[in-house]
């Protein structure tokens, strides 16, 4: 794998460990357009006994090596243990990718380092499952919009052309009612939204 197409993707010093990590895997990287749903993705592709990485490409340089270092843990795992014997996102993982931050926090900023550690210590499935690793990895916020965990309960805003009303958080989320349809909905806290 020819790790230059990484280099406008990472920070100086990120690259070094991305190597050490991948050595001893056979691995297809694919940096992708932005994806909605997802911001990176692993699969092992069997026939060719390859493992493959996909990676938004609109990401900042943080979070783009903070994601990929969450995918190469999916891979150490699976060559390690494979699928049927672990949960993707189980223990092992989550000792593996805690290492691996723990390796690499040398790569962040000063004011993420301490999230970081402590992001490593229990690792989520999602970047977003963690506020602090979310606001400050994607933080794409615009000037017209908020944080949702920053509204009060009660306040009505804005998400997807639809007008929401947020109540009572449960865990990492909120239940949002739908205005229109008074269906209700987990939104995440660290979901950006347009305050009404």
């Amino acid at each position: 794998m020819n790790l230059d197409q990484l280099q406008p993707y990472l920070s100086p010093n990120a690259l070094k460990f991305i190597q050490e990590w991948i050595k001893p895997y056979p691995l297809t990287l694919k940096i992708t357009r932005s994806r909605e749903t997802k911001l990176g993705d692993y699969r092992k592709i069997n026939q060719a006994q390859r493992h493959q990485i996909t990676v938004n490409g609109d990401l900042n340089k943080e979070a783009f090596f903070f994601v990929f270092t969450h995918e190469i843990a999916h891979m150490i795992v699976y060559a390690k243990f494979a699928y049927h014997e672990v949960m993707p996102h189980g223990k092992e993982w989550k000792i593996i990718f805690g290492k691996l931050l723990v390796d690499s926090l040398s790569v962040y900023s000063d004011d993420l380092k301490p999230y970081i550690l402590k992001h490593a210590k229990s690792p989520k499935a999602s970047v977003g499952a963690d506020p602090n690793i979310a606001k400050y990895l994607i933080n794409d916020i615009q000037p017209h919009q908020i944080y949702l965990d920053e509204l009060p309960l009660g306040a009505r805003f804005l998400l997807k052309n639809r007008i929401f009303i947020k109540m009572e958080k449960q865990k990492l989320r909120y239940i949002c009612c739908d205005e229109k349809t008074n269906k209700k909905y987990l939104v995440n806290a660290s979901t950006l939204v347009e305050k009404r």
